[in-house]
C-alpha cells in the first residue's frame, strides 16, 4: 500500500512553553514527529469541536467555497455586460 502525499503549510505561531514541551515529550514516547503530534492533536480538537457543536467543519468551508465561486461568476458577469 502507497501512502499518498500530503500537502504540509509551514506557519508560525505562539505556543505556552509547557504545551510545547508536553507535545514535545508525546512526540517522542510516541516516535512520531513533532509535526505528525501536533497534526493529530489538532484533528482530534477539531472531531471534539464538531461533536459537541453537532456541525462540520468542512461542510461550513464547502459552503464557503461554493458562495464565493458564484460571487465570482456574479462578478466576472458583471463585467463582460459593461465592457
Amino acid at each position: 500500500m502507497k501512502k499518498e502525499k500530503v500537502e504540509l503549510k509551514r506557519f508560525t505561531t505562539l505556543i505556552q512553553p509547557k504545551l510545547l514541551t508536553q507535545i514535545k515529550l508525546i512526540s517522542y514516547f510516541t516516535n512520531k514527529k513533532l509535526n505528525e503530534s501536533i497534526n493529530q492533536s489538532i484533528s482530534n480538537y477539531i472531531d471534539d469541536f464538531e461533536k459537541s457543536s453537532n456541525t462540520s467543519i468542512q461542510s461550513l468551508i464547502d459552503l464557503q467555497s461554493k458562495f464565493s465561486n458564484k460571487l465570482d461568476i456574479k462578478d466576472k458577469d458583471i463585467e463582460s455586460k459593461t465592457t
